[in-house]
């Protein structure tokens, strides 16, 4: 379960630094706040707001590599996705990523990993509805994500909303392999892509549903349930990855995908330690080894 600390605004803060309530609650917002300061975690930011944001600016969470903090209840409508009145703002939960440099940066997507997900099963929402700042207005937001930034993707990101189990130790940087069930007896598309080893992102889920007769496919546990029952009848004689893959490429990631192997950090971490690269973090060297490694 996931542990949010409390840490909520005066009613004056609420009534200057947003619209106040009536949130539709229909998306969750990520964030990354963009200050690489030391000390600029999430007590930093959580402070920043209780004591009347000298910007007209407002988020309902913000996260680090330790903790979790709230500032605004879930139906406030904050000032974040720079839309106004727009439905980034009023339909929407927001939450900021720290990206101080004293701060583990792959926990603090871990922590925020899994806030999202807590936030949508509190409010009965699929992976569809978390949404970047960038989908609600034209600024490079978050920044780290889009950019890969120590080797993690958005695309990254919502595999790890999506492998959030609900017994996992919260703030933890390890998995929850060990208690996943055999691919054919799970009920998650997710684990039994992954025990396949084919990617169980978002994005190629959508083209697998669409190969399958699944139309508008938006992650919906009933669409999920489909692809994952059309994936066990098919078996694996489409999901083999090719035996060459992308060899121009300089990304691991973009190489995994050409092979249609899950690209996560947690896998990469995986194969990684099974190439004989240690503590590996992502790094530019480290993923320009792995790749080297699954080249040969």
């Amino acid at each position: 379960m996931v542990n949010i600390k409390k840490q909520l605004v005066s009613q004056e803060v609420i009534n200057k630094k947003s619209f106040g309530k009536g949130n539709k609650k229909k998306y969750v917002t990520v964030h990354q706040t963009g200050n690489t300061n030391q000390g600029a975690n999430a007590q930093a930011h959580a402070n920043l707001q209780s004591n009347m944001n000298s910007r007209d600016a407002s988020w309902h969470y913000q996260a680090d590599d330790k903790v979790i903090i709230q500032s605004f209840d879930d139906d406030i409508e904050c000032w974040a996705a720079s839309d106004g009145r727009g439905p980034g703002n009023t339909e929407s939960i927001h939450v900021e990523l720290c990206i101080n440099s004293d701060g583990d940066y792959a926990k603090t997507i871990d922590n925020g990993a899994a806030l999202v997900r807590h936030l949508l099963d509190k409010h009965n929402l699929d992976i569809s509805r978390v949404k970047q700042h960038r989908d609600w207005y034209n600024k490079d937001c978050p920044a780290q994500l889009r950019a890969g930034h120590k080797g993690i993707t958005w695309s990254d990101f919502l595999n790890k909303v999506e492998g959030v189990q609900e017994k996992e130790n919260f703030g933890s940087s390890g998995g929850s392999s060990n208690s996943k069930p055999a691919a054919k007896d799970t009920n998650s598309i997710v684990d039994y892509l992954k025990s396949k080893g084919i990617d169980s992102s978002f994005s190629n889920r959508k083209k697998l549903a669409s190969q399958h007769g699944i139309k508008n496919y938006s992650g919906t546990p009933a669409q999920n349930l489909a692809l994952l029952d059309k994936m066990k009848k098919k078996g694996t004689q489409t999901s083999k990855p090719a035996q060459k893959g992308d060899m121009k490429t300089t990304s691991v990631v973009d190489y995994l995908k050409s092979i249609n192997v899950d690209s996560s950090m947690a896998n990469r971490k995986k194969l990684a330690a099974k190439h004989g690269i240690k503590n590996y973090k992502g790094t530019g060297p480290q993923n320009t080894q792995l790749l080297n490694k699954l080249r040969k």
